[in-house]
């Protein structure tokens, strides 16, 4: 990690085809503090939300310092590059970046003093504290993953990191603990955003078995919860009450149940090729086609993805192409309630804003899930 307090503001605009005047006013505006203005010559604010955006800007290029690419821009392996860059490669996240060499020999000699140079020019500096050399057996974190080697083999594999988990079920345990009372479809509603987006977010990785674990963490936690609210009950009472019994124990209310994470298949993302541009008009096609894969990688349903398949991953009433993370909706094309059947070919996906605007329309109250 490197650190942006004195980041050269030239060389960062230099690299901009576009808005740099607006940019330049914003960069020297100055900081207000108790009262007092300080002058910003140089750096960029921490924490702001433009801040990954103006990282990406200014560390644009270091990825591709060893030998990284093709001349048409295609991704060269790090085996097949030939010299001191041959096994170097470099992976990059804004400000966030890991090296790996075949040996300390060539990141202490070769590689660091390379990125090190790099960032001066930029008005950079690595951050001593952030920044040290592991083996690959003892792995290293990176983006709430960590990466190392396993075993006796050795097989390299990337896994969640164990406190982003601890983390994450800690979360959860505190959330149950200050809600003892809330009812049980309140409480799913509250946690399945959470634990989706956490699985989510992981499911890239070898995350498996780290999945089941959470999972079975989560059941013992959701089973004290329902127990302690019913301290007269039988045991199989509360089963009954908050489980549905079909061999996985999931806890449930009325329509609604709470997300297994270890339903979450594991998908291995696929990057962009080469230099592709979504800003590309030639590229058209390239991009709503990936649109079109990432948002079926995020529907697990097979009878949604046969839909998705047949609306070309457009909202059914509007038209527009869904995109990846956003709310999706089923719609009756015949309402169940005036007789319509609840199969596939009465069924249509739509957007959320869509489903209330036809239910308005039709003059029926539109209940949100």
């Amino acid at each position: 990690m490197c650190s942006f307090d004195n980041i050269n503001h030239e060389p960062l605009l230099a690299k901009l085809p576009a808005f740099t005047t607006t940019l330049r006013q914003w960069l020297k505006a100055g900081v207000v503090e108790v009262g007092f203005c300080s002058p910003t010559d140089t750096g960029t604010p921490q924490g702001g939300v433009i801040s990954p955006l103006l990282a990406n800007v200014a560390l644009d290029g270091m990825e591709r310092l060893f030998d990284a690419e093709y001349a048409d821009g295609r991704p060269k392996a790090p085996s097949r590059r030939k010299g001191n860059n041959k096994g170097i490669a470099v992976i990059r996240y804004a400000d966030d970046f890991v090296t790996t060499a075949p040996t300390r020999e060539v990141l202490e000699t070769y590689a660091r003093p390379r990125i090190e140079q790099f960032l001066r020019e930029r008005g950079l500096a690595l951050s001593e504290a952030k920044t040290r050399i592991v083996h690959i057996k003892e792995g290293v974190n990176f983006l709430g993953f960590h990466i190392r080697k396993f075993g006796k083999q050795g097989k390299g594999l990337t896994v969640p990191q164990k406190a982003k988990v601890l983390k994450h079920v800690r979360a959860t345990r505190a959330y149950l603990d200050a809600h003892k009372q809330t009812p049980a479809g309140h409480v799913i509603k509250e946690l399945n955003p959470v634990i989706r987006g956490w699985a989510n977010y992981d499911r890239y990785c070898a995350a498996k078995h780290v999945f089941q674990k959470v999972r079975h963490v989560q059941w013992q936690m959701l089973w004290m919860w329902a127990k302690r609210r019913h301290p007269n009950k039988s045991r199989k009472w509360v089963k009954a009450r908050y489980f549905r019994n079909d061999g996985y124990w999931t806890f449930w209310e009325g329509k609604a149940e709470l997300v297994k994470p270890d339903a979450t298949p594991i998908t291995r993302f696929t990057k962009v090729t080469g230099r592709h541009s979504p800003y590309d008009p030639a590229l058209r096609q390239y991009w709503t086609e990936r649109k079109k894969q990432q948002v079926g990688r995020e529907t697990y349903e097979k009878q949604r993805l046969m839909l998705h398949q047949q609306q070309g991953y457009r909202c059914a009433l509007c038209h527009i192409p869904f995109i990846v993370g956003e709310s999706i909706e089923t719609d009756h094309i015949f309402p169940t309630s005036q007789g319509g059947a609840d199969d596939l070919s009465n069924k249509r996906l739509v957007h959320p804003w869509c489903h209330r605007q036809r239910h308005h329309k039709d003059g029926r109250q539109w209940l949100r899930a």
